[in-house]
């Protein structure tokens, strides 16, 4: 969308270098195209989902906390490490303000690991 007012934007630029003042139109079309950038930047970071891998040997108390306080479920895989032996592995996807929440549920369950990844694109 953010293209499309680019574009719009351009127009009336164009329009208003010909017509009124050239440098106050290259100007505003410069801060514009800037501004609108930043704001893209931003709010990609905001709007993309995480997914939030915890290992853990005792995943109930994460599921049972994740379900109630955010209402998200997780996939659950077995899983094994070298050097803690069997675990189980959740998956569970959240979005940038429920990131913090769950990483509080994850700390209170000592000995369990966990990493988070963006997913840029959901192919539907």
């Amino acid at each position: 969308m953010s293209y499309i007012l680019i574009a719009f934007n351009a127009c009336v630029y164009g329009a208003v270098f010909v017509l009124l003042d050239r440098d106050s139109a290259l100007l505003s079309l410069l801060v514009y195209i800037v501004a609108t950038s930043i704001i893209d930047h931003f709010t990609d970071h905001f709007e993309a989902l995480k997914q939030v891998t915890i290992i853990t040997k005792d995943p109930d108390a994460i599921i049972c906390d994740i379900k109630e306080e955010l209402n998200k479920t997780c996939t659950i895989i077995n899983s094994s490490g070298v050097i803690a032996g069997e675990n189980k592995t959740l998956i569970c996807y959240v979005n940038y303000f429920e990131l913090q929440k769950v990483k509080e549920i994850i700390s209170r369950n000592k000995g369990s690991f966990s990493t988070v990844s963006t997913i840029d694109e959901i192919l539907r």
